[in-house]
Formats: C-alpha cells, structure tokens, sequence
C-alpha cells in the first residue's frame, strides 16, 4: 500500500490557530523553537531545525523535498498516531533511503541501514523555561517518550502536553494537508463530536450512557414489583369469588344431566319412525326396479339384431365406396393422360404450320433467285461480246523509221504554230468531260443501289418480316384464346365452388341452429334433471326433518301477482331463484351435511332464524314514479313466515315497464336511486349502474320440461344435413383443379410477354426498313435531281470541245495535209495517230475494264448459283421436317381416340356405381333410424334404471345413516354415563369398540321407555324444539364453564395473602433506588449540557466575527455571515449541529452548493472559532492555501500577521509566496539526490524590509 495514503479523522481537531487579543489569554504562551530529527522518514542523519524568536514561521519548498514529512515528525513527536502519519506501522517512519552505485558514499555505512529514528522538539514554557520532548522508535515497531532526556510513559507525556493545552486527541496544535475541505463537509453529527471532543463534555459520554441505561432498568424492575403486586391483589379478590361458585356449580351440573338424557330420548324416538317408513319406501322401489331390468333385456335382445343387420349394410356399402373410388381414380388418371397429348398435337400443328410458311417462302426465293442468276448470265454474255468486238479492232499496222520522223518534225510545226496551246485546251475540256461523266456515272450508280436496296428492303420486309409478324400475331392471338378458356374454365369452377360453398354454408347454417336447438334441449335436459334432482332432494330433505323445517324452493313459494310480471320476478329473485327455505340455520348445516355425504348436488339455503335483511322504506319507492312499483308489490306469497326471506331476496329492487323508465329513473330523477332496476322484458340497471340487456319471456325454470320426439326428430335432421353437406363436399370443385387452372393461365401469361417482346421487336424492325426505304426513297430524288444538274454544264463542255475540235482540225489539216497525201491516210493524221500515238494507250485501259466487269460477272454468276443450291438443301430438309411432323400428329390422334374410348366407359360405370350407392345408402338409413330408435330406448331404460337404482343407494344410504345415529346416540350415552331408561335389554350389550355395521341389529333389540317425552316432543321432529334443547344445555353448559370452581381456593387465598405483604415491601425499597439513580443521572446530565452549551455559545459567538474578518473585502467591507444553530436545544450532545456559511454578496445557500475557496475560508472560520474556546500554543499548518486564490491568501496570510505574536506562534507550510513571503521567517527544505536525503536552510526575514504588498487586491473577489 503507499506510504502517503492515511486515514482522515473526521472529527478534525481544533487544527487551527487564532491568537487574537479578543479570543485568547492575553497573557504569553510557551511556544516551539526548535526540532531535531534523526533518520525519520526522508530525513537521512540528524537534522536541525530551528524557528528562533519567529512567531510566523513558513516552511516552503518543491514537491516531493519532504515538507509534509517536517509536518508528520511534529505530529509525531507531540503524540499523534502512526495512523495519521501517511503509515500504517510506527517502524515505516525509520528512514530507508540508499545510495548504490555512488563512489562517495561511505559503504560502512551503507552495509547497515538504520535501526531507530527519532524526533525531538525543544518547547518553551511562558515562563522561559524549555523542556525537550522525545519520542524515538525502533526497527521492531516500539516506541519511546522522553521529557528532559528522561524516559516517561505515554500517559505522563500526553499529561504534560496537555497541560500546555496541546490536545493530542483533538489535534488542536495541526491541520494536516486536505483536513480543511473535510471539515467544510463534514456532517452534523460529525460537528457535535468535535465540539464535544473540545468541550470536554465526551468525556461524560460513558458516565451519563451508563446511568441512563441503570435509570431505565431500576423503572423497569420497579413496574415489574408493581404489576406482580397488582397481580397478587387481583388473585386474592379471585380465590373469594371461587367459594361463591361451587355451590352453583353442583346445582347447574344435575341440570345439565336431565337436560342430556331428555335430547337422547329425542333423537331416539324419531329416528325409530324414520327406519320405519324408510324400510317401506325401499321395499317398493325395489319391486320397480326388477320390472324395468326385465323391460331392457328385452330392448337389448332385439337391438343386438338390428346392430348386426346395420354392420352388414354398412361393409356392403363400404365394399361399394371403394369400388367407386377406384373407378374415379381410374378416370382421372385416364384424364391426366388426355392433357399430354392434346398439348402435343397443338405443338405439332402449329410446327406444321411453321414448316408450310417457311415452304412457301423458300419457293418464292428460289424463284427470285432464279431470275437473279438468268440476268446475271445475260450481262456476261453481253459484256463478253463487246470485249471480244473491241480486241478485234486493236490490230496494229507497222510504218517505216522515214514515215515517223518525218511525222516527229510535222508534230513539232503543228505544236508551235498553235497545236499545242489547241491541244491543251482541248485536254482540259476533256478532262472536265471525264470529270462530269464520271460523277454522273457515280450518281447513276448511287441510283441504281439505291434503286436496289429500295426493293431488297421491300422484300424482306414482304417475304420475310410481314410473315414472322403474322406468325407471331397467331401465336399471341391463339395464346390469348387458350387464356381465356382458361380462364373462362377457372371462372366456372370458382363460380361453381362459390355456389356450392353458399350451399354448404346455408346447410351449416341449419346444422347450427338444429345444433344450439339440441344443446338447447340437452340444456332443458339437464336443466329437468337438476330441477328433477332438486325437488327429489328437497323431498327427501322433507322427510328427514319435522314438518315445517324445510319450507320449500323460492320459485315454488313466491308466485308474481300478474302474468306480464314473470320474466322481471325472475330477474328480482336472480341467484336466489331455486334457493330452498328453512326453519334455522341448524337445518341448513344439516341439511348441507346430508348433500355433502350422499353427493346430491348442490343447493342454496335461507335460514329464516338468521337472516339479515334491511327493511327499504317501500312507502319512499313508491312515491318515486308512478310507473315504477317495488319489487315487493309484483310477488304474492301465501306463508306469512316467509316475509323476512322474502325481503332478503327482493331487497329495494324496482320495476318499471321499460328500458328507457328504468334509465330515466336511475339517471334524470332528481333524487339518488342506489337499488337495482328491472323491466319486465327481464332487462336490468344494477346498483352500480351496469347494465343488462333484455331477454326472449320464458318460462319459469320450475316448468321447463323436455320432448323427447322433438330431439328425436333434430337429430334425424341433423343426420341429413351432415349427409348433404358431405354430399357438396364431393361434388365442389377441389381446389387442386382450380389451382392447377391458374397455374396454367400464370405459365401462359408468363409466356405472353416474351411473344409480345418479339413482336415489338419485329415491328420495330419493320420499321426500321421502312424507315431506312423511305430514305432510300428520298436519296434517289435527289440523285434524279444532281443528275439533271450535272447534265447541263456537260453540254456546254461538249460544245466547248466541238469548236476546239474544228479550230484543231483545221490546223492539223493545214500541217499534215501533205503528209497524208504521201503516205495515203484517207482518214487524215488521226488515222495515224489512232494506231501509232497516244490513242493506243487509252485501248490499253479500256481492255483493262473490259476484263475486270467480265470476271466481276462471272464470279457473281457463281455465287448466284451456289446460293440457289443452298436453298434447294434447305427446302429438302423442310419437305422432311413437315413429313416427320405429320407422322407424328397422326400417332397423337390414335392415341386420343383410344383414351377417348375408355374414358367413356370409365364415366359410364361411375355413374351406374353412383346410382347403386344412393339405393345402398337409402337402404343402410332406413336400418340405422330404426337401430337408433331402438337405442334411444334402451336409453331411456338405462337413464330410469340408474334413477331408480340412485333413488334405492340413497334410501339405503339414508336408512345406513339413521340407523348409524341410533348406534352413535346409543354409544354415546354409554360413553358419557347417561342412563338411558329402558324396557327391555341392557346398555352394557353396546359394544363401544365394535363398528356402527355390527351394531345396528343390536340396538333394535332394545326397548327403550320414553315416558320422559312429553306428547309434544313426541308429535313430530322440529329442529326448533331440539334448538330449544340446545340452547337451554348450552346455557348451562356455559355456566357450569363459567363457574369451574376451584376446590383449593381457601388455601390459595392465605397465600396470595402472604405474598402482597412481602410485595408492599419491595416495592418501597425499588422506588427509593430507582429515585437515586434518577438524581445521579440527572446531575450528569446537566453537567454534561452545561460544558457543552459553554463551549458551543463560545464558539458560535464568535464565528460570525472571524468570518466577517476573512471575508471582508473593498468591495464588500462588512464580509460574510456565518452562524451555529442546534438540531436538539434539550440534548445536544445527542443531536447535530448544522454550520452555516453564506459569502458576501450571495444568497443562503448549502455548504456543499459553496466553490471549494469558499468552504475553505468557512472552514478556516469555524476552526478558528473552535480554537479560540481552548488556543494551544502553536499551530502548524499544511498547505490549507491550496484551494484559494490570491486574493483570499492574501486575506489569510494578513489574518496571520496580525495575530501572530508572544501569545500565539504560526508555523505555516505553502507553495504560496502570497503567503509565505509575508512570514517573519523562512524553513526551506530542499533534496539532497547524492546523500538521497532532504536537508533544510532558514532564512530570517526580518532582517530585510518589507515590500509595500497589497493585501486586498482590489481586481480580486473572494472565492
């Protein structure tokens, strides 16, 4: 754990030192001059430090150099605890420090560490004598007090301390680092333990606990004296009244004997007459009960045959079903099978149709073809004949070398008298001639492509696209007609189901009502039998009690004065309806008794003795509405005795004649109807204002009866309609046919926009050639037209040329006129020229294109040719095609008419089988109505014979059971020593162990006297008489209980006697110690009141002036307020004590809402004001400044100037020169690395001037 975490004592001490001269003695104190340490925490050695004649010491220093370690060896030496010290063990403040690896270090003294530390500090009395305080531990974890270098016990240390008023437990000489925020926050409580510690009134803590705790315990053993003799006076006053009691107790017990004797006679005597005419009754029932057993054994008999007959029928007609179901399975398989193969033959017959459409657009191209290849053949033979004719005409005549020079020199005359600027001329008119010829020849060819493509496109389009279109407009168009038949088809069979879905929901409908009809009279039927129940129990119950006991059911003994009043009565007696009257409440358990045993049902019962029922003023309801009447006023009974139960059951209820009254009444009358509401149609508004609807008139439940034909006849009914609704379920179109309709749409409407797709794209094709024609179209005028325009300027370079021409002529002429004379060129010098000049070279490149057009026209002819090959294989493979197709559409064909074939069988032997069914079927139902008629009798039997045979368990039940009571009164008697009178036979023969079943025939064979009745005991059995029995036994039961007189009560009394005299005296004694006891706590008590009250009046005096004191500022001169308030004025040393500070120029509010300077200077306030009450010495403060800005250290650091001095002495740790450069002295301590140890310089202050330093800051406010 580090060495630096300690434990914070919450009761922080009297840390803190105001020596002002209106707080504090005024005369000097002693005060601390010196220290001297010695291997103590980071201290390595001895170290001295001295505070001289400085009464406002600060010691300063960086963090870490062991300012707080200076702080804990004061601590430690005026006797803190190591606790408090930053260690958990005395030996961790021996110093461990270690200098490795340093040359300089001495290593005698590193091969040891230390073993001991100590800390001494030099004290100064006010009297100028100095004492020196030691304390010293060891490595073992001992320590050691020497004053004046002499050892001394702790005690003795911590007295002299004490002396010089340095509390060691209450720490009023230090505040350690971080105790200040504690004390800002500390609790209540917390504040009135410190007070208490400062006070000295803790230390009368365990003197007033003590005698408290001795107070309580000598009241409670003077109560105890006191309630034991109170005890004793009440036994005494007892024991009298006992001596009184006997002799009634004696008297009381003869008449209790008779009374018992006299109820046993009773019991006696009417369970005798009930054996009898129980015996009776059981005699008869038996005799029924042969008769009916004989009647169903017949029933049986004779149903046992019919049963057989039945199961007979039913296998045949099972036996027939499945045959049926076969059949059926056969023909729809069969069925199955029809769906291939017509999908297959409209697959082939629009293949075969796809084949003759390609057919017929193979013989138009092979025409077209044809004629393509007869035109070709045609241009060759042209084109060869001309090449043929133009070779022929290129032979060359040879001249003489004489002939050509004399034309050489000819030419050059020619060529510059004139010829050669002819010549030129004359080559450019023909060169623009070659020109425009040859655009016009390109636009003649641009033309004739055209022309080309334009039919070409028309072709296509005719032959090929119009063609695919047409195909695919079938194909939509047949798709869309099998869609729709499709659909048309689901249509029907949605249709059909529908229909016979309504079929079948009216059938159900039927079925429903003929069910709730039947439950209706199951209801009635149970309803009869628990009404049939009900009044046998009540009969039963009739004669177990005397006349009179049992009155009978309410519907039975309240009847409504009107007929239109039925409904409402029995909607105002509502649960209570079949309740059952009786004489008192012991019938009624006894009675429930006999239901419980004999399991007969249940059953409400009114006692009339008991009952509690406010009379409603029915003159006030009366007068409320003239329509509405009480419930009272619609009913009519005819025993006078029944008015109280009445009253119970009918209570303040209302009836009006409709709903609309009824909520009039309840809601718009002026006066506050709190009882139930009812109209005749039964509707209700209740108490708290729910509402019932109206009900159907029906009649009372005591006449509900039940029709036997009528429920024969609903469930005949039902039968038939079960059978039709079976019947529709067969014939309803499954939904697996509709299902496998729709997927068939869905695949043909998913097919449809794919074929749809491709006529899209086509006509877009379509329209693209179309489109590409009509440009063609346009084209070709405008070739027309730059032809027409290209025409002209041709004619006027031929004119051009003529002119030229005959200008050159002329010349030629002129110049080679001899020249052809002589060598005889009748045709003038271009004869010579033709054969011998540049005519030649032109014949050249005319031969050229003759030879390119023929080979361009023969390989056209070849191709033509190879095309028209290629399509004569395909129209072969399609002739094949369309024969395969054929073939196998005829196979499709034969395989329909066959299943055809056997599908008409199937159905017609379906339908035969359906036929025999229905009479099947009629058959077994005639059968199983008579079977079912037989069985309902046998039924009814059973149900008589169970009645029966439940009616003899129970009279043998109730014979078993009055028979038991004769055994148990009997056994009773013996058991309670009642001499039972008798005429014949002894009690003793009573066995008590033996059970009631042995017994029975024993107790008959005693005849018992029962001359003790009176007549009218005798008369009849009221459970009235035996209540009054009862009740006079229990009243004298109750007595005698009462009574219990005690035969020792004589001897008892002298000793309760006794005893009080010898209580008076303890009694005395424990007053008298427990007055004492009070008068002791009492005077500690106002000690400890009175050495608190002076110190928490001290102290809350003047806390509001020191806090005034910190607080002050220019800004707010007069300061801040603070005040003490108690939470208990009585005992406040038992309560807190809540501390309030509010800053200048704030508002009230809690301590812990305050920032943390303000708790700060709260806190620094109360301790100040807590030390003023007993001021140690000195004080030694830990960085308290830590939490507050400059301007309240400045507040802080004046505070301490000012009150520093002979009587009070400051010893100050701060970081903050604010404050410590404001003290008269300086304690630097500082680390020394190379010795690994702190070391320490002082600095006087006083010996230099002070600088002009401003203690209130006026840019700063307090925190």
């Amino acid at each position: 754990m580090n060495i630096y975490s300690r434990k914070i004592n919450i009761n922080l001490p009297l840390n803190y030192f105001i020596t002002s001269c209106k707080y504090y003695q005024s005369e000097n104190m002693g005060r601390l001059i010196g220290l001297e340490l010695q291997n103590f925490k980071s201290y390595r050695g001895t170290t001295k430090i001295g505070f001289g004649s400085s009464y406002f010491t600060s010691i300063i220093g960086p963090n870490g150099a062991g300012k707080s370690n200076m702080m804990d060896a004061i601590s430690f030496v005026l006797g803190v605890k190591s606790t408090h010290l930053r260690s958990h063990t005395l030996k961790d403040l021996i110093y461990r420090g270690r200098l490795e690896g340093n040359e300089g270090f001495d290593k005698r003294e590193s091969s040891s560490e230390p073993r001991s530390a100590y800390v001494m500090a030099i004290y100064q009395k006010e009297s100028g004598e100095k004492i020196k305080l030691k304390r010293t531990i060891t490595i073992s974890g001992s320590s050691e007090y020497k004053i004046n270098d002499k050892a001394v016990t702790a005690l003795e240390y911590s007295t002299v301390l004490k002396n010089e008023n340095i509390l060691i437990k209450a720490r009023n000489f230090l505040v350690f680092q971080g105790d200040v925020e504690q004390v800002a926050s500390q609790s209540p409580k917390e504040l009135t333990k410190l007070i208490e510690t400062i006070s000295g009134s803790g230390e009368l803590k365990n003197q007033y606990d003590e005698l408290k705790e001795e107070s309580e315990r000598a009241r409670e053993f003077s109560n105890s004296v006191f309630s034991r003799r109170r005890t004793l006076n009440s036994e005494s006053r007892q024991y009298k009244e006992q001596l009184i009691e006997q002799e009634e107790f004696e008297r009381k017990l003869m008449e209790k004997n008779d009374l018992t004797k006299v109820i046993n006679l009773y019991h006696l005597y009417h369970n005798e007459k009930k054996h009898v005419e129980y015996l009776e009754d059981l005699e008869s029932k038996t005799h029924d009960l042969s008769a009916l057993k004989n009647k169903l054994n017949d029933e049986q008999q004779k149903f046992q045959k019919l049963k057989s007959l039945c199961s007979e029928k039913v296998l045949n007609l099972q036996k027939h079903d499945k045959k049926k179901t076969e059949a059926l399975s056969r023909l729809e398989n069969k069925k199955c099978l029809l769906i291939p193969i017509d999908t297959n033959r409209k697959s082939l017959l629009m293949k075969i149709q796809t084949c003759k459409n390609r057919m017929r657009d193979i013989s138009y191209e092979i025409s077209k073809q044809n004629s393509e290849i007869q035109s070709t053949a045609r241009e060759l033979k042209e084109a060869t004949d001309l090449f043929k004719k133009y070779t022929s005409k290129s032979s060359t005549n040879s001249v003489s070398k004489k002939c050509q020079d004399e034309y050489e020199k000819l030419r050059v005359e020619f060529l510059s008298s004139g010829g050669s600027q002819l010549e030129e001329d004359l080559s450019l008119l023909e060169n623009q001639k070659e020109s425009t010829k040859s655009v016009l020849t390109n636009l003649s060819i641009q033309r004739k492509n055209s022309e080309s493509r334009i039919r070409e496109l028309q072709d296509i389009i005719e032959n090929e696209l119009n063609f695919q279109h047409n195909t695919l407009n079938k194909e939509i168009t047949d798709l869309l007609a099998v869609r729709d038949e499709y659909s048309e088809a689901r249509s029907s069979l949605i249709r059909k189901r529908e229909e016979y879905g309504l079929k079948e929901m009216e059938e159900n409908r039927k079925l429903r009502d003929i069910l709730l009809r039947v439950e209706e009279l199951s209801s009635q039927q149970k309803e009869s039998s628990r009404q049939k129940k009900l009044h046998e129990n009540v009969s039963m119950l009739k004669k177990l009690f005397p006349k009179g006991a049992i009155k009978g059911l309410v519907y039975e003994l309240i009847r409504p004065s009107q007929r239109k009043y039925e409904a409402a009565l029995s909607t105002v007696l509502g649960r209570n309806f079949d309740a059952v009257i009786v004489e008192t409440t012991s019938v009624a358990y006894k009675c429930i008794e006999i239901l419980k045993e004999r399991r007969s049902g249940v059953a409400t019962f009114i006692p009339l003795d008991s009952i509690v029922a406010e009379h409603p003023n029915f003159n006030y309801l009366r007068s409320l509405n003239e329509k509405a009447k009480p419930g009272i006023d619609i009913l009519e009974y005819d025993d006078s005795s029944l008015e109280q139960a009445v009253i119970y059951i009918v209570g303040g209820s209302l009836v009006v004649d409709d709903i609309e009254s009824a909520r009039t009444l309840k809601w718009n009358s002026k006066e506050t109807i709190n009882e139930k509401i009812v109209t005749l149609d039964g509707s209700v508004i209740h108490k708290s204002g729910l509402m019932t609807g109206g009900q159907q008139q029906k009649k009372s439940q005591a006449s509900v009866g039940w029709d036997q034909n009528e429920w024969t006849k609903l469930l005949t009914v039902k039968d038939e309609i079960i059978a039709n609704i079976a019947k529709l379920s067969d014939e309803k179109p499954k939904e697996i046919d509709i299902s496998d309709l729709t997927d068939k749409i869905n695949e043909l409407q998913n097919n449809l926009p794919s074929l749809r797709s491709k006529k899209s794209n086509l006509e877009r094709i379509i329209k693209d050639r179309q489109t590409e024609i009509d440009f063609q179209k346009e084209q070709l005028v405008a070739l027309e037209k730059s032809l027409k325009e290209k025409n002209k300027p041709l004619s006027q370079i031929e004119s051009n040329i003529s002119k030229i021409t005959s200008k050159y002529k002329s010349l030629q002429e002129k110049v080679y006129g001899d020249f052809c004379s002589k060598y005889d060129y009748e045709g003038g010098i271009e004869e010579y020229e033709s054969t011998h000049g540049s005519t030649m070279r032109s014949r050249a490149k005319e031969t050229i294109k003759f030879s390119k057009a023929v080979d361009t026209l023969t390989n056209k002819l070849r191709y033509e040719n190879e095309k028209l090959e290629e399509t004569k294989a395909r129209e072969t493979s399609i002739k094949d095609q369309l024969k395969e197709l054929e073939d196998d559409l005829e196979k499709f064909n034969s395989e329909k008419e066959v299943l055809e074939s056997k599908i008409d069988k199937l159905e017609a032997e379906c339908e035969m089988l359906t036929i025999e069914r229905k009479g099947l079927s009629d058959n077994l139902n005639q059968e199983l109505e008579i079977c079912k008629t037989n069985e309902k009798q046998i039924q009814s039997l059973n149900t008589d014979i169970t009645n029966l045979h439940n009616t003899i368990l129970n009279i043998e039940e109730v014979l078993y059971k009055i028979d038991s009571e004769r055994v148990n009164v009997l056994k009773n008697c013996k058991i309670q020593n009642i001499n039972v009178p008798l005429k014949d036979g002894l009690l003793e023969n009573i066995s008590i162990e033996q059970s009631a079943e042995n017994l029975i025939k024993k107790t008959y064979e005693l005849e018992i006297d029962y001359d003790m009745l009176s007549e009218e005991l005798r008369s009849e059995y009221n459970t009235r008489k035996e209540a009054e029995l009862q009740a006079r036994l229990s009243l004298v039961l109750e007595d005698l209980d009462r009574l219990t007189p005690n035969g020792k009560a004589v001897q008892r009394l002298k000793q309760a006697e006794t005893k009080l005299k010898e209580f008076d005296k303890d009694f005395t004694k424990a007053r008298q110690k427990e007055n004492a006891i009070l008068d002791r706590f009492n005077e500690v008590k106002e000690r400890r009141y009175s050495i608190f009250m002076e110190a928490f009046n001290h102290i809350s005096d003047k806390i509001d002036f020191i806090y005034k004191e910190l607080t002050k500022s220019s800004n707010s001169p007069l300061g801040g307020s603070a005040y003490l308030t108690l939470e208990d004025e009585d005992e406040p040393y038992n309560a807190g004590i809540k501390y309030h500070a509010m800053p200048p120029m704030k508002r009230f509010r809690d301590m812990e809402l305050l920032s943390g300077g303000e708790k700060t200077v709260a806190a620094l306030a109360l301790l100040f004001a807590i030390h003023s009450y007993h001021p140690s010495p000195f004080f030694v403060l830990d960085e308290v400044d830590a939490a507050l800005d400059n301007a309240n250290v400045n507040k802080i650091a004046s505070y301490i100037k000012k009150y520093a001095g002979p009587n009070f002495q400051f010893i100050v740790i701060s970081l903050k020169n604010s404050l410590f450069e404001r003290s008269d002295a300086l304690v630097g301590i500082y680390r020394e690395q190379r010795e690994n140890s702190s070391k320490t310089v002082t600095l006087d202050l006083r010996d230099y001037p002070e600088e002009n330093v401003s203690t209130n800051s006026k840019s700063l406010s307090v925190a």
